[in-house]
Order: structure tokens, then sequence, then C-alpha cells
């Protein structure tokens, strides 16, 4: 019998009903788009607007949030997972009205802003910004008047409320420390924040420096941009920094995205192209993909355009077609509750830390397979609960996890009556639900031993039909992808067991046509084939 569509759902229903259970779209990051100038006659209008989009969909366009506090455009963005935060900007595009005010919104609640406090020392203009999931940092902007440009450096606690404080100053750019019109988005990690290019009182600046978040102090040096650029859309994981378009000045646009990795310090590299050449660009991020929205194509206002594109922060190339804002947008704040550098660690699945929750995952029930993933959290004693279902199909036996504090996946793995999977799941620990599809392995295989870092997952040996495999093949945890080739185990091998550290993997025992005692090892940061380590005391295979 069909089950009903109204009403609750119970998990017998989930396992009969597996194809036709109810999943909320609109589970999982939220991306935001708050304020900015609308195409026009003259110098077009600033709006108050909130929109939001889903950054985990394959597209879409924005819908109605709500209000911000006050209209105007030019805002620094930042925040937590779970509240954006919008700083000063300018109230009217035609005077010299600017906004000392902050205020945010909470992602998981439609509705209008909510006043949060006010800037310190400068009314802001198009501020770089940078965030993790303690505080919110704002770079220089202007006070007053187009001729007074500050290098102020302010920050915010962002769990509470209350005015900015003063953190230190710009002072990278020689006689031009003092810019604004640097663009909109958040551009660091966890630990740092980086300020990039901007107008300084006399010219345009290719400088990046940065800051430690979690410190006070004057900015360092990181580096130059390909050339000196306004108005640009910043975007970030936790581990690359990209830069995308900008005004190169004199009505001259640019279409290059470029990065840099925000650990170490140098000069961008190119990544890319967006569409068309464009400045005046929101920037926002979720943990793997940027998103490159709205802007203007010329120097006026009245060639404003609304499209939202995107880019994977894994691999370089140019941006690609996401959807549409609701009206043309420029100069407009945007963010995330999915970047990267403001996943707390502290905060997952409501249990008390990123080390205590264990995750059970397509296993059998009266010799049926399911697709249910379960956790318990480790630090009590206690059944395990519902965390959320594969959306890959069922798979059981002889296929382990892969996990960094943030995500956990699945790769390749018995999957229904083809004992054999190329799939890729993976899933957030912050975010109960359904998994979602990463990737495809190199080879579809099962009875496969997964293993990993917190950088990288691996899959190793198993077997398709009744062929064994020896391919070793890996995953960047943070990204979304194929697999990747790693190289070869000493033999064909299924049924082993693995574990890791941080540096190494390795792999004992196993059928390789016979029950096996060699133990062997790779370096998970590396790639090639599998070195023997030594042997155990005496045969060992799962099966």
């Amino acid at each position: 019998m069909a089950p009903s569509y109204s009403g609750v759902w119970n998990i017998s229903t989930q396992y009969q009903y597996r194809s036709d259970w109810p999943v909320d779209v609109n589970l999982g990051a939220v991306g935001i788009v708050a304020g900015g100038q609308t195409a026009g006659s003259g110098s077009g209008a600033v709006v108050n607007t909130i929109e939001k989009f889903l950054t985990a969909a394959s597209s879409g366009n924005t819908t109605d949030f709500g209000d911000l506090t006050v209209a105007r455009h030019s805002s620094s963005s930042m925040g937590n997972d779970t509240r954006a935060i919008f700083a000063g900007g300018w109230d009217n595009y035609s005077g010299n009205s600017l906004s000392n005010v902050i205020d945010y919104i909470t992602y998981a609640t439609a509705g209008n802003a909510t006043d949060f406090g006010d800037v310190a020392t400068t009314s802001s203009d198009a501020n770089a910004s940078a965030s993790n999931n303690v505080r919110g940092i704002t770079f220089g902007g202007r006070i007053h008047s187009n001729s007074n440009i500050d290098n102020a450096i302010e920050y915010i606690t962002i769990a509470s409320t209350g005015n900015a404080i003063d953190f230190g100053d710009l002072s990278v750019g020689g006689s031009y420390k003092q810019r604004h019109r640097q663009g909109n988005g958040m551009s660091g990690s966890t630990t740092r924040g980086l300020a990039s290019g901007g107008y300084t009182p006399n010219a345009l600046s290719n400088v990046i420096q940065y800051v430690t978040i979690a410190s006070t102090g004057n900015s360092t040096d990181f580096g130059d941009m390909s050339a000196s650029t306004d108005e640009l859309g910043f975007m970030s994981s936790n581990t690359r920094a990209v830069i995308a378009g900008g005004s190169a000045g004199g009505g001259s646009f640019r279409n290059t995205i470029e990065y840099v990795t925000i650990a170490s310090t140098g000069n961008v590299t190119d990544f890319g192209d967006m569409t068309a050449a464009k400045a005046f660009l929101m920037g926002a991020s979720s943990s793997t993909k940027g998103f490159i929205i709205g802007g203007t194509t010329a120097s006026g206002i009245t060639n404003t355009i609304n499209p939202i594109e995107t880019i994977l922060f894994s691999t370089t190339g140019n941006a690609t077609d996401f959807g549409d804002l609701t009206t043309a947008t420029r100069s407009g704040s945007a963010n995330t509750s999915g970047h990267a550098a403001v996943q707390s660690l502290y905060n997952v699945s409501s249990v008390s830390s990123a080390g205590n929750i264990g995750i059970f995952v397509g296993y059998q029930v009266s010799g049926a397979d399911t697709n249910a993933i379960e956790h318990i959290d480790i630090n009590t004693a206690g059944d395990s609960t519902m965390f959320g279902s594969l959306t890959s199909g069922n798979r059981k036996r002889m296929v382990g996890g892969i996990g960094s504090s943030v995500r956990g996946a699945l790769m390749a793995g018995k999957v229904g009556a083809t004992f054999a999977s190329n799939t890729i799941d993976y899933f957030s620990f912050q975010s109960k639900g359904a998994s979602v599809d990463f990737g495809d392995a190199t080879v579809a295989r099962g009875d496969v031993t997964n293993f990993s870092n917190e950088t990288r997952g691996l899959a190793s040996g198993g077997h398709t039909g009744n062929d064994q495999q020896d391919v070793i093949d890996y995953i960047t945890i943070a990204s979304t992808g194929n697999a990747t080739d790693f190289g070869n185990m000493l033999a064909t091998t299924r049924h082993h067991g693995a574990t890791s550290s941080t540096t190494r993997g390795l792999m004992f025992g196993g059928d390789s046509g016979s029950p096996q005692n060699v133990i062997q090892y790779i370096t998970i940061a590396s790639t090639g084939n599998s070195t023997d380590f030594g042997d155990l005391s005496s045969i060992f295979f799962f099966f």
C-alpha cells in the first residue's frame, strides 16, 4: 500500500518507501544578498531588500528574505554560521550620506534585519571583510567625504551586539595606506583575514595584506594582485582566497579571476575568467563554491546586471552560470552560512564537540538493505538516533568512513544487488539530513576500505564482480568532484582493514586470493603505490 503524503512520516515508512521520502530542499547552507543599487537613470535606486539562495543547489534564483534596517549599498558583510552582519555603507549614492549602521539577520529565520550597533571610526564604503565563527573584521573605508579615506581595521564579536572596536590599521601601501572601494565578500580562513586592492586617496591599489583574526594589530604585507583594481568580488574557502573582476580605472573593467593560498604569502595565480568583464561585484562563499553576484558591465549604473556565477575552489577554471537575482543589482552585500571559515568545530549536530559524534551508515535490517544514517554522542550512553539518509542508493557492509572535522563521506562500496558502486556521498556533521552526491570513484567496486586524514579521503582495493582490485584513489574532502588515482596496493585485495594518522594510511590483511598477513602503507599527502610496512602476527580479513 502506498504511503499517505499527509501527516507525520515515520521511520518504517521511510525504509519502505525510500524513493518517496520527502526531502526539504531548504535545509543546508543559505546565501544572502542585501541592499545595493538597482539599474536606472542617473544614480539608480539604493535598496533595502534582502534575498536568499541555496548554496548546495546546482543552480537557482534568489527569493525574498526580508529588509535591511536602512536602505544602503557598499556595506561590508561578515558573520558566522548562524548570523549574517552588514556594516556601514552609503544611504544615498548621489550625495555623501554615509551610514554607520550595523545590522544582522539570522539565516534560519526569514525576516527583517535587527540593529547590531554602529561602526566605530569610519562610516565604511565597500570595505573588504573577513570572519571566523567568533569575530568579524572590516578593513578601511571612508569618513564623510570622497577626500577623507580611512585605514582603520575594526572588529565585532558576532554572537553579541554592540559597536565595532578598533583592531589596528592598514599598514601596507606606502603613502597610500588608506583605502576604500575594495569590494564585497569575505576573504580569509578561520585564522587569517585578507584585504585586497581598493582605491587610495590618489590611485588604485594592487596590494594584498592580512591580519590574524584572533589578535589585534596592524596588517602585514601578503603579496600583489596582477593589476591595481577596485570594486572587486571576494570569495574564499578555508585554504584559497579568490578575487574576481573589478574596475581598473578609466571605465576599464576586468573579467579575471585570481587566487592566493591563504596560509602562505605571495602574489596571485590565475584562476580563470568570468563570463563578462564586471565590477561593483558581490562575492559569497560556501565551503566548496564561490559565488560572483550582480555587478555592472560598464561604468554606468544603467548597465547593472543580475546574474549569479559560480566557481569551485578545489580546481581552477572559468565561472559558470548559477542563477539570477530578482532585480539587477550592484554594490550590495553578500554572505553565506556555509563559508568554510565560519563552520564551528564546537557545534556538531547538537552534541557537545566536534570529536563526539559517531555515524553509522547503510546497514542491513533483517537481511534488507537500508539507506539510513544514524548517529550517537560518543560521550554519553544511549541508543542511536536518525541523522538522515543516503541519496545515492542503499549501501551495506565493507565500506569504511572518511571524515574531516566538518564532513563525512563514503567512497564506492556495495550498493543493492550490483555489489559494486563508484558513487561518493558526503554529509555535513552540522546539518542533519540526506547525504549529497560528491562525485565518482575511479573504479566501481564493493568490499572497499576507506580511510582519511583531515584533508584527504582514500578508498583502497575491493572487487568488481569477480575481479579483485588493487586501486587506491582519493578525494579532497572539503571540495566536490570525482576521485583521483593515487596509486596501487601491493596486490589485488579485498576484505582488508585500514587505519590512518594525519600523515600515513595503513592497510592490513585482507583476501588476495587467500587470506593475508601483510601490512602496507602510503603517505596521504603524496601519491604513489603502497609500501611494505611489516606483517601481522596472523592472517586477517573481514568477511
